[in-house]
């Protein structure tokens, strides 16, 4: 129902808004104490319909419909974001990062880098943050709010029994699939290997020094930021807070054109050129030297992924272990869980290892560029008709799901009857 939540973060910002459009911008709606403009409805109506050419193709009928479907489900949603407000629902700041972070990257892959990105928005990557920060932070107040609805949300064996003979014709049949789950073990980094990335940059920063390649160049050729390298190292203009505490405690204490000496962060090791300093806002290049494990780093991260499959093999519940040692934040709470996947849509490095695997057999550990993970197949299925004496659970949790809905959609009927709104 509430599908636009999360495509906010795709078309909230102005460069969805074509610079020829003559539109004068107002207020449609005001629920509670928020309002929503027709800007909005109009960018949600351009990312449903893809182009402008498909846009150009609708009637007035046709669009007027479709913005008054999308201004519907922006009304509910204010109206559950107003209810998650009322019940003082909280979301930390670093789940709201963490999540910001895992959506952000998302949509670099998807543009094709983060200059293409930055390009698409007409702005820098660190001012796109900060605007989808609170879109983020909305989302995840009305999926706490939604969560606390349905925690009590059940079915009986009889409303199985009847989802399954209304629905059982229109319910498609299994397609072949796999399930996995993860453990992601990453190199503890010894200090020989910071050591070589800060000796590295230090010599490079002596090269700048003495002026024998501009330090753009110098990015270029040797960064190891995907995202900035072939820019020069370029970040803009960043405000105070938007950057990793390591990195603006030394920008916001350089003169203009001053390059730091070597700078450690979670990332690594940064020279940093301060362009610009107005107030609070900075305007900084900087190289990155990814700290590299070494072979010893790489054995002991190794030897900790062989001692959790022995856990595994003698009776330790795999959800456990990776909730206690899992280094993926995303998926360590849910035991480690990705998710489905057909064959020919697993992640290219987990497709080999788990081909063969039968329903709760390991792989060998994998290792990718975001460290070793230990792979479990937690569930497998072959393409067959479903049934209900073979996918019972399956067909509960359809039928779960589909009742979750309904009471959802009578919730925000009633919230709505309780909210102050008004549709201009």
């Amino acid at each position: 129902m509430l599908k636009y939540v999360l495509l906010a973060l795709i078309v909230c910002t102005s460069s969805l808004w074509a610079a020829d459009q003559k539109v004068i911008d107002r207020i449609v709606a005001i629920v509670d104490d928020a309002i929503i403009l027709d800007s909005e409805v109009f960018q949600y109506v351009q990312y449903q319909v893809g182009t402008q050419a498909n846009l150009d193709a609708l009637s007035e009928a046709e669009i007027a419909t479709l913005k008054s479907q999308i201004l519907q489900d922006l009304i509910d949603q204010k109206v559950l974001l107003a209810k998650a407000h009322a019940d003082t629902i909280m979301v930390g700041d670093k789940e709201i990062d963490r999540e910001l972070d895992s959506r952000v990257k998302t949509l670099i892959d998807q543009a094709g880098g983060q200059e293409k990105l930055e390009n698409y928005y007409g702005m820098p990557l660190a001012r796109i943050k900060r605007q989808f920060r609170v879109l983020v932070e909305e989302g995840m107040l009305i999926d706490r709010v939604k969560e606390k609805k349905l925690a009590a949300v059940q079915v009986s064996q009889s409303e199985v029994q009847k989802f399954w003979e209304m629905y059982q014709d229109s319910i498609p049949e299994l397609r072949d699939g796999v399930r996995i789950a993860h453990i992601l073990l990453q190199d503890q980094i010894s200090e020989v290997s910071r050591a070589a990335a800060l000796a590295k940059a230090d010599s490079v920063r002596t090269l700048v020094v003495e002026g024998k390649q501009p330090f753009e160049d110098y990015a270029k050729q040797l960064s190891d930021d995907p995202g900035t390298a072939a820019n020069g190292g370029k970040l803009g203009q960043t405000s105070r807070g938007d950057l990793v505490t390591e990195y603006e405690t030394v920008a916001y204490n350089l003169d203009p054109g001053e390059v730091s000496a070597p700078v450690m962060s979670p990332f690594g090791v940064h020279l940093i050129k301060l362009n610009e300093r107005v107030g609070e806002k900075i305007n900084t290049n900087h190289i990155l030297f990814r700290v590299e494990p070494t072979p010893a780093d790489e054995q002991a991260t190794q030897a900790r992924a062989d001692s959790i499959i022995a856990a595994v093999r003698s009776g330790v519940d795999f959800a456990k272990l990776a909730e206690s040692y899992s280094q993926d934040a995303k998926t360590a709470a849910k035991g480690g869980d990705l998710g489905w996947f057909a064959p020919d849509e697993l992640p290219q490095d987990f497709a080999i290892p788990v081909k063969d695997l039968k329903q709760s057999e390991l792989a060998v550990p994998v290792r990718t560029v975001f460290g070793v993970h230990v792979l479990m197949v937690t569930d497998r299925v072959y393409k067959r008709k479903i049934s209900l004496a073979d996918d019972y659970d399956r067909i509960q949790r359809m039928a779960v799901a589909k009742k979750q809905d309904e009471v959802i959609q009578s919730w925000v009927k009633e919230l709505a009857a309780q909210t102050f709104i008004e549709v201009k």
